[in-house]
């Protein structure tokens, strides 16, 4: 398969984080990597699972007797020429979408299901299996029916998201992320809250209140736990059941700044560099 510009359409791992059930990426992600913008889509263990890939097909071969082809072949929509798909294989007119994953789960997460769905509407077939590497040692396939009514909701998210990369339009915050990339710095004004507003304030100030009394009694209840064991490392109940643990770590070394600022001052004048001021969120 020839490589694809992913910049050109939105493809089946930009489905969750269109529709809001992606754990790794929000909508703000998907268009900033579609504009071309800096984005933090890249990471070891997507890296990893695709390195991994060829040995979870074979696998599913292996439990299944399914041979598996035409790996990464790339589908369009028949409706939406801007949506697409490149699935790990075909086996028997069925998708195979390989995954691998350090976590272990008994039914498809919603991000990995919203994911096989569109690639089932894309390849126009009405059903996936999932194999999946779990803590690299488990080993499950699942199987993925087709759902009409699912493929169109995340169609019409993924349409909506295109729609604004197209016209410029970044989609509103889902994290604190989003919000430090759409508003890295104030412009010394001020606005006025409406109603709306008002009350997120008077709830967000509740919940810091109460925030704030539950570490009290966090602080209270470890300083009881901790000053009874003592010098002790384990704590365990009459079966032997460990409750808590208060170990020494290792020791360990690091730097001291301060120290090496006023041994070598032109040195460490040096190696500094301007670091723009971020923004903190006061409630008052």
């Amino acid at each position: 398969m020839k490589n694809l510009d992913r910049k050109t359409y939105m493809g089946s791992s930009d489905a969750a984080p269109a529709c809001g059930v992606s754990p790794y990426a929000t909508p703000l992600d998907i268009y900033l990597a579609k504009r071309g913008e800096p984005n933090n889509l890249d990471s070891l263990p997507l890296r990893f699972g695709t390195f991994n890939e060829p040995f979870v097909l074979s696998e599913f071969t292996r439990e299944t007797g399914r041979e598996v082809s035409d790996c990464q072949e790339h589908f369009r929509h028949p409706e939406f020429a801007f949506i697409g798909a490149t699935v790990d294989g075909i086996s028997d007119g069925a998708v195979v979408e390989a995954k691998t994953t350090s976590v272990g789960f008994d039914t498809l997460p919603d991000h990995i299901e919203v994911q096989v769905q569109e690639q089932l509407a894309c390849a126009e077939m009405e059903l996936a299996f999932v194999p999946v590497l779990m803590r690299g040692r488990d080993f499950k396939i699942f199987e993925v029916q087709a759902d009409a009514d699912l493929q169109e909701m995340i169609l019409e998210r993924m349409a909506r998201l295109w729609l604004r990369v197209q016209e410029g339009d970044p989609p509103p915050p889902m994290s604190p992320g989003d919000l430090k990339r759409l508003f890295p710095q104030d412009k010394g004004s001020e606005m006025v809250a409406d109603q709306t507003l008002v009350e997120a304030a008077q709830k967000l100030r509740e919940i810091k209140t109460n925030l704030a009394s539950l570490a009290d009694q966090k602080a209270v209840l470890e300083t009881s736990i901790q000053g009874e064991m003592g010098e002790h490392a384990v704590l365990a109940d009459s079966d032997g059941h460990v409750i808590a643990t208060w170990k020494t770590t290792k020791a360990s070394s690091r730097f001291d700044a301060k120290v090496f600022k006023a041994a070598q001052p032109d040195v460490y004048a040096e190696f500094c560099k301007p670091v723009n001021g971020s923004r903190r969120f006061i409630l008052k």
